[in-house]
């Protein structure tokens, strides 16, 4: 999973599903029923359980989100961070065994970490096709393929010659931005610590985006049941993914359906579980929201 398609895919099926569930804050609800960008980018940060209960506090101190506009985007970014937690704690063991490594340090070793080891060319492939093959089901069937906004049809696209030209045009605008900077601004009274902080926000681009446009095209049938794709992480007849569906095309939740996918969650499958996850993490920060416990149990992977 890129951290990408998968959690985008949660939040926006959790924000369809959370609007009928009444266990979660009526604050929480409008918020995702609304405008999602900073939900989105909640969703792919990282290290939600540092910041995620001081933003809530003071997003909750400060009035609520109808305070402010800051209050709305801050609430927002905290949403898509719990459904982030709530991705991770259900998708990195099931990665972690398709690809037959632990996936955080899969991950560090691509990034060449201090304190991991080196990572072979097939170890590379391996963790990156299973992504590929995870994000690409979640493509296909929460987003239709690239029909469902927000992610374009091009985005699983083959690229040509002209369109690979094009990405790194797109990839020259970061260097662009940084001309227009002139010049970094280091903190000369706390260089040191100035300079750690530098390192860790630097964002490495290391994942091969082909990998995901050939598990999209090319849905190899042996790589489909190796990694369980429609029989374990994405069933059709799970009654919570379902409702997702029923919900995406603007459908109306029947009242046993209502009843398995909200009331009782009932899930056959890991992607159905991820929803009922997200849904739980959701249910759980607004009791926080609510004061009606003090603790943000939101535990990730490891």
């Amino acid at each position: 999973m890129s951290d990408l398609l998968t959690h985008w895919a949660a939040l926006d099926d959790c924000s369809r599903l959370a609007r009928h569930d009444d266990r979660i804050a009526p604050a929480f609800r409008e918020v995702l029923g609304g405008e999602l960008s900073f939900a989105r980018l909640g969703t792919i940060s990282f290290g939600g359980n540092s910041w995620m209960r001081p933003v809530l506090e003071a997003v909750r101190a400060s009035g609520g989100p109808g305070a402010s506009e800051r209050n709305r985007r801050n609430l927002s970014f905290v949403l898509g961070g719990l459904v982030h937690q709530a991705v991770d704690r259900v998708m990195k063991p099931v990665l972690s065994e398709a690809a037959g490594m632990d996936w955080n340090d899969a991950h560090y070793r691509m990034q060449g970490k201090p304190g991991y080891g080196p990572i072979s060319e097939a170890e590379i492939r391996k963790v990156q096709e299973v992504s590929g093959y995870f994000d690409a089901e979640v493509f296909r069937e929460v987003y239709l393929g690239g029909e469902a906004d927000p992610v374009s049809a091009f985005f699983m696209g083959r690229t040509t010659g002209r369109g690979a030209a094009f990405e790194d045009v797109i990839f020259g605008m970061f260097q662009r931005a940084l001309l227009a900077c002139h010049t970094l601004k280091p903190d000369g009274d706390n260089i040191e610590a100035w300079l750690d902080e530098l390192a860790r926000k630097v964002q490495p681009f290391y994942l091969r985006v082909p990998e995901w446009v050939a598990a999209f095209q090319t849905r190899d049938p042996a790589r489909l049941a190796e990694y369980g794709i429609e029989t374990r992480f994405y069933r059709r007849d799970d009654p919570t993914i379902l409702a997702a569906r029923t919900l995406l095309a603007g459908g109306v939740l029947p009242d046993d359906l209502h009843e398995r996918a909200i009331r009782r969650g009932e899930t056959t499958s890991t992607y159905g579980e991820v929803l009922q996850k997200g849904l739980a993490y959701l249910r759980n920060g607004s009791a926080f929201w609510a004061g009606t416990t003090d603790v943000l149990d939101t535990s990730n992977y490891g």
